[in-house]
């Protein structure tokens, strides 16, 4: 007697031993009448896990197409459950006393089979600038001498009679002028602080197949000239290399199961530095400012990982004034002005891994076009159309 021959008779022999099935079984007339009228219902089955059903009426018969993929336990008399043993597909029907037959077409997979990784993926950057700056400029000058520092230390501020304070670019917010009540004093105080913030946001959404990477760059190239030795007594020839920079993105998913998903992930953050730039034969390159973490997590589908602690704080300050004199305890104030600059960077990265099924796309996921509402037989059929009556 073949396997599917044992198994349709193992359910129904344990359904009898135990009171289950109830009735005269159906005639064959009646099985074809009613699945001519029951539509097939799909069940996605990961291998391993079971999918109960309960039936409106009682249960009297049922068969499996093949029990390698997938069994039924019989429960009670309206409760069975299916089981996945293999991957495969098979047929599961279950007959009632008082109801159509049920068909079930059980697809049996491991947790990777045909699937797909999205991972969507969100990078913040907060940035918080700090300058303040602190600056005292004096000028003395008579018929025969004249000192000045800071901004009197030209007379480009003076406009050509010598007596009035022209604009200046850079000046700071606020300024106090005074000439000491003498005709051979002026001074200057400069104050002003700047504090800003910046949020720079991005937010791709990134998919591959699974156990295989993929990439993300939102950014540019900058031409990077490099010297090629042609050879003994030859003259060098310059090559361009472009270097790629911004909010980059390199990972590789791999499903370990129905709930869990292994990702190995480098986010990057990358933008030019004009300050550390160098001259090369005419060419100015900019340097490259970089934050990047690679890691290899397990993380729950459809649950987020933070990648936070990336922080840049830098402190600057300058110290500008006359030698010496500058160094003058309390005093040395009145020769020297001060700038102070701090920039904190926090750079936060939100992971997400979202396990799809190719040929079952999750409704976000579609790209949804609006109906095409232009006509183009219209015009040529129009003449041929009947006239609308006016209201």
């Amino acid at each position: 007697m073949s396997g599917q021959k044992l198994a349709r008779r193992a359910v129904a022999l344990s359904a009898m031993c135990t009171g289950l099935f109830v009735g005269v079984p159906l005639t064959a007339q009646q099985m074809l009448a009613n699945a001519a009228d029951t539509a097939i219902i799909n069940v996605d089955l990961p291998l391993g896990r079971s999918y109960p059903i309960t039936t409106s009426s009682t249960i009297t018969q049922a068969s499996v197409a093949n029990p390698d993929v997938a069994d039924v336990v019989v429960i009670g008399t309206r409760d069975v459950v299916i089981n996945g043993h293999g991957p495969g597909v098979t047929d599961v029907i279950l007959w009632q006393s008082d109801a159509p037959l049920q068909h079930y077409r059980i697809s049996v997979h491991t947790a990777a089979d045909e699937k797909q990784v999205l991972l969507a993926v969100k990078f913040a950057e907060v940035r918080r600038d700090f300058v303040r700056s602190l600056g005292l400029s004096g000028l003395y000058r008579d018929k025969n001498n004249r000192v000045g520092t800071g901004r009197f230390n030209t007379d480009n501020v003076f406009d050509p009679n010598g007596n009035i304070l022209l604009p200046s670019t850079g000046v700071g917010f606020g300024t106090v002028l005074s000439d000491f009540g003498t005709s051979t004093l002026l001074g200057l105080l400069e104050a002003d602080e700047q504090t800003g913030t910046a949020r720079i946001l991005a937010e791709p959404s990134v998919m591959t197949s699974n156990k295989d990477s993929a990439s993300f760059l939102e950014g540019g190239e900058i031409p990077i000239p490099v010297v090629q030795n042609t050879g003994t007594g030859g003259i060098p020839a310059i090559t361009i290399v472009w270097r790629e920079f911004g909010i980059r993105l390199n990972f590789a998913a791999e499903v370990v199961s129905d709930s869990l998903v292994r990702l190995h992930i480098r986010p990057e953050v990358s933008s030019l530095d004009f300050t550390n730039a160098i001259e090369i034969s005419g060419f100015k390159i900019p340097a490259l400012r970089t934050r990047h973490v690679e890691t290899t997590v397990e993380v729950r589908r459809d649950q987020s990982l933070i990648i936070s602690g990336l922080l840049d704080d830098e402190r600057q300050k300058t110290k500008d004034g006359l030698p010496f004199l500058k160094d003058i305890p309390v005093l040395g104030a009145l020769f020297s002005s001060t700038n102070w600059q701090r920039d904190q960077t926090e750079l936060l990265v939100v992971v997400t891994p979202v396990v799809t099924d190719p040929m079952h796309p999750r409704p976000q996921d579609l790209m949804h076009f609006a109906p095409d509402t232009i006509l183009p037989a219209r015009g040529a059929i129009q003449p041929r159309l009947p006239a609308t009556p006016k209201p």
